[in-house]
């Protein structure tokens, strides 16, 4: 089974937005903002519904920057994951029961508190580079 997902980055100027998560999948840690693709649903509908769910704000100019693909070797589900950058048109960023968005200065992620992987490739998005990653 394959689970598809998105997951964005709002950047304006030298600052990124993240969330931290305070339940389910990824709880703990800092990441964009994402979550399953819906069915019935495109790509970058699912993008914009998950960042109006978990931060309360619309954007716009969905950037693609990236797949990720997750394989496991156990009975987990593997997932694909495609990336996007994207800019706020309304709303300014608020807590939910779900994600606590913090803005950082991209030269200063707190990468120690992230996943191990987002070292790969997030440094790609921030230079505006494209890419495809597997783990």
């Amino acid at each position: 089974m394959r689970i598809t997902a998105t997951l964005c980055f709002i950047i304006e100027e030298d600052n990124i937005l993240l969330i931290y998560k305070k339940k389910g999948f990824e709880a703990g840690k800092y990441n964009g903002i994402g979550g399953r693709v819906e069915r019935g649903e495109s790509i970058e509908e699912a993008a914009k519904r998950e960042v109006k769910e978990e931060v309360g704000v619309d954007i716009d100019n969905l950037e693609y920057t990236g797949l990720l693909e997750f394989y496991s070797i156990e009975s987990e589900p593997d997932w694909r994951v495609y990336v996007f950058k994207a800019k706020i048109v309304n709303g300014t960023p608020i807590e939910t029961d779900e994600a606590k968005p913090l803005w950082f200065k991209v030269n200063e992620l707190p990468y120690e508190s992230m996943w191990e992987d987002d070292r790969v490739w997030l440094p790609l998005l921030l230079k505006g580079q494209k890419f495809h990653r597997k783990f």
